[in-house]
């Protein structure tokens, strides 16, 4: 037998000094400019996954109302399924775009948001209710986009080269002797 103590875990150590362990590894990842925090990457994200429910519900009442939207058709004869996923395919583009968290992520939200106004322009004449629900559901996207520029990061100027070499403005050689 040993004489040394049991261990907690049941293992024993190894004969002779034990070596230190090192920390384990961190992964903090670095923000590159044009990306945005986490809260407003989290903000934005849902605010697409919310248009893309949006668009669910107009899908919905246009069936109930009777009335297609352009990318719908009428009941009768219906839009190709590629064109009546259009609006969803943008909602998820730019919801991928947030998560991914890419460069200039806001800005390319904005013009999802602008991409989303485009697709109620074609509803005005065919129903404005509709119309006017997609439009508002641009005007939120785009809310949310601009305010998204707020948590982006940017960035810092780099200090002149000759920066350290400077005396600072209040240092005694500068003034003038009275």
């Amino acid at each position: 037998m040993t004489d040394r103590p049991p261990s907690s875990t049941g293992f024993a150590p190894p004969d002779g000094d034990a070596a230190p362990v090192p920390p384990p590894p961190t992964f903090a990842a670095r923000a590159r400019p044009g990306q945005l925090t986490t809260a407003w990457q989290i903000m934005v994200a849902a605010t697409w996954a919310a248009v893309f429910f949006a668009f669910a519900a107009t899908w919905k009442v246009s069936e109930e109302i009777g009335i297609g939207t352009w990318w719908l058709g009428p009941r009768a004869l219906p839009q190709p399924l590629v064109v009546s996923l259009i609006p969803f395919g943008l909602a998820l583009a730019m919801a991928f775009a947030a998560i991914y968290n890419v460069a200039r992520v806001a800005s390319i939200s904005l013009v999802g948001s602008v991409g989303v106004a485009l697709i109620a322009v074609f509803d005005i004449s065919r129903s404005g209710g509709l119309a006017a629900i997609e439009f508002a559901i641009a005007a939120a996207a785009a809310l949310v986009s601009l305010g998204a520029r707020s948590g982006t990061y940017r960035t810092t100027p780099a200090p002149p080269a000759n920066a350290a070499c400077d005396a600072p403005d209040d240092a005694p050689g500068d003034r003038p002797a009275h």
